[in-house]
């Protein structure tokens, strides 16, 4: 009997797809194998068949695998246009509506929010531009625990910091053996909670923005589309929405929000 890799390799990733609701098929298959083959020789296991039936077996080293595949890179403002745009445009524009109905308090959603380097980048930002009394509350959530449980130690190496200015690392962080960690976490406001967003209603209402950067390439459009419009239903009217810049909005929900930044991908609730 003649066995089929590539079937193998097929069907295995389709097992995946539907155990993680994560749409696969736009991955090279040169980053899927390469990624998988890691989980199989960490596992043991020399083929593609062999790891489907332990897949099928054992949760958690299918939680290991999804992990694997979405694996993000972890620095701070590895894209700084957006950052730039939301300290320089949204939070004055942000903190002048909030002066004219007399209020001083802000939040923000940072969804798949991963070890945290957005929901810090959303507060150190909103920090150097608000005054001092103003209230900044941060809802930061993610799916995996592992994500979340890094992200409250607020723990990060020099090249995860690269792309901040160093009066800024100054400022925000302090010394931690070889890495460096974030001073003062308590006093940022982050909440960090586990969320999915494929299935759960949204954390919270009446934010003034909403982080998802490069998390719509792993959903399917139905996916899509359920939490763009959980999005808009936690936004208050004109909250902005801030997405990746290889990423759109589905046209059945594009009526629901006005482009700000073509460019950044910077959109407001309609």
């Amino acid at each position: 009997m003649v066995i089929n890799v590539d079937d193998d390799f097929n069907f295995l990733v389709r097992k995946i797809s539907r155990s993680s609701g994560i749409v696969l098929t736009g991955y090279r298959d040169s980053y899927l194998k390469r990624r998988i083959d890691l989980r199989m020789k960490a596992a043991g296991v020399d083929n593609y068949a062999k790891y489907l039936r332990l897949l099928e077996r054992d949760q958690s080293e299918m939680k290991e695998v999804i992990n694997t595949l979405t694996v993000n890179v972890t620095e701070f403002m590895r894209d700084k246009t957006p950052f730039m745009f939301f300290r320089e445009e949204i939070l004055p524009d942000i903190m002048e509506r909030k002066k004219q109905c007399k209020s001083n308090i802000v939040r923000f959603w940072s969804a798949a929010c991963s070890y945290g380097e957005e929901p810090y980048s959303i507060a150190i930002c909103s920090r150097e531009v608000l005054p001092d009394d103003w209230t900044v509350s941060i809802y930061a959530t993610d799916i995996e625990e592992k994500c979340l449980r890094g992200a409250s130690e607020g723990i990060y190496s020099r090249e995860q910091l690269k792309n901040l200015d160093p009066s800024i690392v100054m400022k925000y962080f302090e010394p931690s053996g070889e890495d460096f960690k974030v001073k003062n976490i308590r006093k940022l406001s982050i909440r960090f909670q586990k969320h999915d967003l494929t299935s759960e209603a949204p954390v919270s209402k009446h934010f003034d923005a909403v982080f998802c950067r490069n998390v719509m390439i792993y959903f399917n459009e139905g996916q899509k589309i359920k939490m763009l419009k959980d999005f808009y239903e936690a936004l208050s009217d004109d909250g902005y929405l801030i997405i990746g810049k290889s990423e759109t909005l589905p046209i059945e929900i594009r009526e629901l929000f006005a482009p700000v930044s073509v460019k950044e991908k910077i959109f407001k609730k309609v």
